[in-house]
């Protein structure tokens, strides 16, 4: 695991959306973590499998994007690995915010995907009203689990990771 890397990576987005939105002295914390509940949700729902009420709740795995007008398809992605990656940009962010980008992480898995999505959601809540580095911790390494309880290797968030991180500075471009 290269996650130094990764902390550097996504310090070079996170100052540049700073500079660039004139966002300088505010404390964006909050909001990180409140987008990190939110892509949490939205990863959950591409997983699908708490919709009990569904005759179908596999992972959607699998979607094509295309170019509005021509409807040609631009590219080929997993949708769930897609929105993991998304909430590994937040814990990053929120790790160079408090400045935890240093710390020991591994996996920490609980019984079902079920109980880890809600251990990583109390995980994050714990670090919203104790910002320590051992809450940081454990909220990284619950995410970790819940990536490898998703069936996702090291190796395949990292290329995700990368991949969004360029579309995230070409959004950056175009005044996203």
């Amino acid at each position: 695991m290269k996650i130094e890397k990764l902390f550097e990576t996504q310090k070079k987005l996170d100052d540049r959306i700073v500079e660039e939105k004139g966002l300088q002295g505010i404390d964006l914390l909050p909001k990180k973590i409140l987008a990190l509940l939110t892509e949490l949700g939205e990863l959950s729902n591409e997983w699908q499998g708490f919709k009990f009420w569904k005759e179908n709740n596999e992972p959607v795995r699998s979607r094509s994007e295309h170019d509005f007008f021509s409807d040609e398809v631009i590219r080929e992605y997993d949708p769930l690995l897609e929105e993991y990656v998304d909430c590994l940009h937040f814990i990053l962010s929120i790790g160079n915010n408090l400045k935890f980008d240093n710390g020991v992480y591994y996996t920490s898995h609980k019984d079902t995907i079920i109980e880890q999505f809600l251990y990583t959601i109390q995980k994050s809540g714990d670090l919203y009203r104790f910002k320590t580095l051992g809450n940081y911790e454990m909220l990284f390494c619950s995410f970790l689990a819940l990536g490898d309880v998703l069936g996702f290797t090291w190796g395949q968030i990292e290329q995700a990771y990368y991949t969004k991180n360029k579309i995230n500075h070409e959004r950056q471009e175009n005044n996203y």
